[in-house]
This record gives C-alpha cells, sequence and structure tokens, in this order.
C-alpha cells in the first residue's frame, strides 16, 4: 500500500497514547474530522467504520501506511494499541481480532473494553504547550478492564461523563467503532461526543462536555488504607501487563495470572455474598455488592423461570472502576499465594454453591483452557459420598475430555507417576492395592467427564456393578478423612489436566465396542508360539483364550479380569480361575526367554490391532507382518503403556 503525501503538522504520540487518542489531537489540529485524518492514514475505506479491532491491533499494510502518513516508525505506530501488553494479558490474545467479538464475547472474558475509562488529571496534560493545546494522551490501557487506577494521580479512573452520565465512546447499536462520531470537526480530544436527544421534535445535539474540566468520583470516598490497598493491587497488575521477560513455562504465577484472578472474580460474583469474606472492608464490600447484587438477582430469576432474565452480566466487565477493583482485590485476597492445599477449601466452598445455582456458567468459568492446574484442581468435587450413594452426583462435566477417552484400567505410566507414591500408606491390602487404585482412578475420570454417579461411569467402562462396589467401599475404608484422600484427589486432579491437555486422545469406548466378539483366531495364536520352546504344554498355556484376553487388555487398556472372554465363560457357569491366572501372567515383572518373546509379539500384533480398531478397517491383523516388525519395535512395553 502507498500513500502519497504524508499528514502536514503531524503530532509526537505522548508516552501511552492509544490510536485514537492520537487520532483525536491530530484531528484538532488540523481541523479535519478524526474520521477524514483516519482515511488520509488509510486507516478505513470510504465510507465505512474506523475498525475498533485496530486498537487491539494494525494489520501490516495498515501499520505501514499509518507509519508513513503521521511519520511514526514501525514501533510507535504499534505502540499505539494493545498489541504490547499482549504477551502479559493472555485474554487480549485469546480472541479474535474482530469487529463482532469486540463488542461481545471479548468483554465478558474481560479481553478489552469498547468504551474507555479515563483520568480526568491526564487529560488535562502535564503543563506543556503541547498539552495545554491539544490535551493529553489516552491511554491505550485505559481499554483493559484490569486498569481501574491511575497510579500517577492516585485516583479511581473514570467510566461515565459527567454531564450526560452516559459511557465514554459506548457501543451505537453494538456496532463499536474507534471513535464515536468520528466525523464531527473542531472538538477538543478531551471533549463528551455522545450524542444526546433534546425532546420531541427539537433534534440532537453532541454533549461536548470537556472531561478533563470535573474532578470526578477521585477517590470515592475511601479511607487511606483501602485505597492504598486498591493501588497497590494495581501496580501489581501494571506490572504483570508489561512483564520485563516472557512468561516462563510451568509458572502459574506467569502464564495463568489473570485467568485465575478473573475467573475467580466471575465465580465471587455468581456466588455472592459468599465472597465477602475476602474483602478487607465494609466500603470495599459495598462496591462489590453494587454490581454482584444485579448478577445475583439475574441467577436468582433464571432459576425462578425466568426465561427473559439476561444470564450476560454474569460475566461482563464492572464499568465502574472502583467496583471493578474491590472485586479484583477479593479474588486476589481468596487466590492467595494459589498454593494448592490452603486455596482447596476456599475455591471449593464458592464452586460448590456456583454448580448448585448455575451450574453451565460455573462450568464456563473454570474449565478454561486458560486457568491454572491449580485452580482447576482446587475446584474439583470430592470424590466420595456414603458409600450406598449410587446416586450421588459429583460436580459438572469437564468439557476438555470424554468419557470415551477414559481407558477402564489406569495405564501403568500413568499410574507409576501419578498414583504408585500411595502403596506404601495402603500396605494392609497387599498386592490388590494396585489393582484397585487402577480401577478406582479410571471410574474417577470418567465421573470427571460427565458428572455422573460412580456406578454408573464403572458401568459405562464395562466395569461390573459388584467390582466398582467393592472398590469404593475398601478405599472408602483406607482412605477415610486422612490425608491420604487428599493426596489421592490431587493425583487425580493431576492425571485428568494432563489428560485433558493430551493430543490425540485415544476412543477406548470405540475400542471395546470393536473387540467384544473379537477373538484371537487359532491359527494366528499357533504362528505366535511357533518357533518357542518351553512355552508349557498344559491347557491353559496353549489355549488361544490366553492371548484373546491379554490381547483385549492390551488395546483397551481394560483390566483382564473384566474381558469378554472371561465373562462370557464367566456367565456360561465355567471355572475361570486357571483361565485368568494364565492372562495374568504375561504381565508377570520376571518373564524372560520363550515367554518374553511370546509377550513381545503379542504386544506387537497388539498395535496393530489397534490401529485397525482405531482406523475402523477390520480387525484382521498380519502375523508377518508382527514377525518383521519383531525386530524393529523396542522389547518390554506396550505402545499404550500395558497394563
Amino acid at each position: 500500500m502507498t500513500v502519497k503525501r504524508p499528514l502536514p503538522r503531524v503530532l509526537d504520540p505522548l508516552p501511552g497514547e492509544s490510536l485514537p487518542g492520537l487520532l483525536l489531537r491530530v484531528a484538532f489540529r488540523l481541523g479535519l474530522s478524526p474520521d477524514r485524518v483516519a482515511e488520509l492514514c488509510r486507516l478505513r475505506e470510504m465510507g465505512g467504520a474506523i475498525p475498533h479491532f485496530y486498537l487491539r491491533y494494525l494489520p501490516g499494510p495498515q501499520a505501514t501506511a499509518l507509519s508513513c502518513s503521521a511519520g511514526l516508525t514501525a514501533a510507535e505506530a504499534n505502540n499505539l494499541t494493545l498489541r504490547p501488553f499482549a504477551h502479559g494479558f493472555p485474554a487480549l490474545t485469546g480472541s479474535k481480532w474482530d469487529l463482532i467479538r469486540t463488542g461481545g464475547s471479548a468483554t465478558s472474558n474481560w479481553g478489552v473494553t469498547v468504551s474507555s475509562r479515563y483520568c480526568p488529571d491526564c487529560l488535562r496534560g502535564d503543563g506543556s504547550p503541547v498539552q495545554n493545546a491539544f490535551g493529553g494522551a489516552w491511554q491505550a490501557s485505559w481499554h483493559l478492564p484490569v486498569v481501574f487506577a491511575c497510579l500517577r494521580h492516585r485516583r479511581f479512573l473514570e467510566h461515565l461523563c459527567p454531564t450526560c452520565e452516559r459511557l465514554v465512546n459506548g457501543t451505537v447499536r453494538a456496532q463499536p467503532s474507534l471513535i464515536k462520531n468520528s466525523r464531527l470537526i473542531g472538538l477538543h480530544p478531551a471533549q463528551c461526543r455522545n450524542t444526546l436527544t433534546l425532546g420531541r421534535g427539537s433534534g440532537k445535539r453532541v454533549c461536548g462536555a470537556r472531561l478533563d474540566e470535573h474532578p470526578g468520583s477521585g477517590a470515592r470516598d475511601l479511607s487511606a488504607e483501602d485505597l492504598q490497598r486498591l493501588l497497590s493491587l494495581q501496580e501489581r497488575i501494571i506490572a504483570r501487563l508489561t512483564p520485563t521477560d516472557p512468561p516462563r513455562v510451568g509458572d502459574p504465577m506467569s502464564i495463568s495470572f489473570f485467568p485465575d484472578l478473573i475467573s475467580t472474580a466471575h465465580l465471587i460474583k455468581l456466588t455472592w455474598p459468599m465472597g465477602e469474606t475476602y474483602i478487607p472492608s465494609q466500603e470495599l464490600a459495598m462496591l462489590v455488592e453494587e454490581h454482584a447484587a444485579l448478577v445475583v438477582a439475574m441467577v436468582q430469576a433464571r432459576r425462578a423461570g425466568d426465561t427473559g432474565a439476561n444470564l450476560n452480566s454474569v460475566r461482563a466487565v464492572p464499568d465502574d472502576a472502583a467496583q471493578c477493583g474491590a472485586l479484583l482485590l477479593a479474588a486476589d485476597t481468596l487466590l492467595g499465594d494459589r498454593e494448592l492445599v490452603a486455596l482447596r477449601p476456599r475455591i471449593r466452598a464458592l464452586a460448590g454453591e456456583a454448580f448448585r445455582t448455575s451450574p453451565n456458567h460455573a462450568d464456563k468459568i473454570l474449565r478454561q483452557e486458560e486457568n491454572s492446574d491449580t485452580l482447576v484442581r482446587a475446584s474439583y468435587h470430592r470424590l466420595y459420598g456414603d458409600v450406598g450413594g449410587r446416586r450421588q452426583r459429583t460436580a459438572p462435566p469437564d468439557p476438555r475430555f470424554q468419557i470415551e477417552e477414559i481407558p477402564a484400567y489406569l495405564p501403568r505410566d500413568w499410574y507409576e507417576s501419578h498414583i504408585a507414591s500411595i502403596i506404601p500408606d495402603l500396605l494392609s491390602l497387599g498386592r490388590r492395592a494396585t489393582r484397585l487404585l487402577r480401577r478406582a482412578v479410571s471410574i474417577r475420570l470418567a465421573q470427571l467427564a460427565t458428572g455422573g454417579t460412580w456406578h454408573a461411569s464403572a458401568e459405562f467402562l464395562g466395569i461390573p456393578a459388584s467390582g466398582a462396589l467393592h472398590t469404593l467401599r475398601v478405599l472408602t475404608r483406607e482412605l477415610g478423612e486422612s490425608q491420604l484422600r487428599s493426596v489421592f484427589e490431587d493425583a487425580v486432579g493431576e492425571i485428568a489436566v494432563k489428560h485433558g491437555r493430551a493430543v490425540g486422545r485415544v476412543d477406548y469406548a470405540r475400542r471395546r465396542r470393536s473387540l467384544a466378539k473379537w477373538r484371537l483366531p487359532t491359527d494366528d495364536w499357533h504362528a505366535l508360539r511357533d518357533g518357542l520352546p518351553k512355552l508349557g504344554r498344559g491347557r491353559t498355556s496353549t489355549d488361544p483364550r490366553v492371548g484373546s484376553i491379554f490381547l483385549w487388555s492390551e488395546v483397551t487398556q481394560g483390566e483382564h479380569l473384566h474381558s469378554p472372554t472371561l465373562r462370557e465363560h464367566r456367565e456360561a457357569g465355567e471355572d475361570t480361575t486357571l483361565l485368568a491366572l494364565a492372562a495374568g501372567r504375561c504381565y508377570s515383572t520376571d518373564l524372560h526367554d520363550s515367554r518374553l518373546r511370546l509377550v513381545q509379539r503379542l504386544r506387537i500384533y497388539a498395535g496393530l490391532l489397534a490401529e485397525a480398531c482405531d482406523q475402523q478397517t477390520g480387525l484382521r491383523v498380519s502375523v508377518d507382518e508382527v514377525a518383521a516388525l519383531e525386530g524393529v519395535r523396542p522389547a518390554g512395553g506396550s505402545t499404550e503403556a500395558g497394563c
């Protein structure tokens, strides 16, 4: 894009100045409308509005055109947008850069506000000739919902024009423009551009009030101590918005500081007045009450059957800066140092109430991908209730993974990484501890995926009701209300978060359906055993059903005792003890020679069978391909982290 001539008598951007602020000052100096200045800078098409998303970032051609027209460097042009805050404030990068979302969900997720808060003292300028003539800077950061105070002047930002008492540069018919009434000429950059209706037949006029000539609400009559609390929070927030170093992966205070803060603020609103205990003074609590009371009223109306109750305000940003600051202070206090053990009881008290009163909104708030693992785990409900409480429900489902993606028997590598440390405290269970814990975690993950009962989740996984009830009873007895129970819950939470963020999850339910009637062909069983001496000649040692059981367990990651083969023969009244023992020996840790070779072949076969299930290409596996792969694939374990 080429620009024929630059603007005459341009102005240098002021520190922190926003794009609309610069356009207003240049337009006032040149005696043009902001609309015409934007057109000369190639920021709008003929007859169109100035796109509001230019506040967030300037596409390459527009950034180049603005630089050439206004005599700016590329860095100066980009610094007029919110782009410098993108690394520190994930809500900006989490929303698409388009017009519709700018006025909709971008606001609900606290990414940006269409209207601008402002500091009257800043708009008056610093006393220099340029700022005396054209005003101070409209700061880009004033469009960020988490910026509620001016640290320089130690006061809250304003959000309303003191004369017309309307939002400054608010949305018009849900179509936000970068500058309201941008075609008007002669307005000072600090004048209100809202349109006023004068009455029937009297037409309209622009408000025109000078925003820099009114003192505003200032400190909102708060005590010096409360004001200092809020200014200290604002100072920490500003430091997070403009980090000197890039975010460190794994550092929740760096990566998830703002997502956790905003989600917790939503939770406090939704459950008000439960969160009042985290507000240090009655005056600050009253500020939160002014905003949260409207949210609670809407939620209660919707629960009472009023389908017209608009729940958009549940996640909306408080326009009032003092209310916003008090709400963020409550959220920051609740989060504390964000240590899991201390945070859990605080978050769960509010999360339980939120899920009870407004489960859909609670789920959206607490299950956002941007939230830290700590916040997600802290909001999980406890597993155990009454052993006989078959109808008891847990928290609403976690949408990040489906129940179909849960294996019925926790894979061994998951177990070793997250659960095995519990074993020393469950020695009274002996060898049963591993089996019961792997079964229990899978059922628990299924509960988290659906919000269903323990027994319904076990049934979906193909675990018999008797086995599910026995597992629940034993673990309830062994874990009780001890610290060990919290350790177990934490481990399940870690697995849930890790599994929910994994790529390429397996549909284990499909595999179970595919193999429900499948049995290992006898010819394949003999071919797999071919050339392996000393495998034993007993009835169970040569029984192809052993191969069917093992392969089903490997492919579905299910407990071999619950395989269709064993279940079928048990239901027929047969004694399956020896058959189950023979299949179980395949998982022995001291296999060697021919038995080890056979298990290695079976695991290669299982990998090919799993691919066939996933691709739905038929369940026939070539034993010749198994033989070809035997020397290629590493020995010692299934690629599925077998059972």
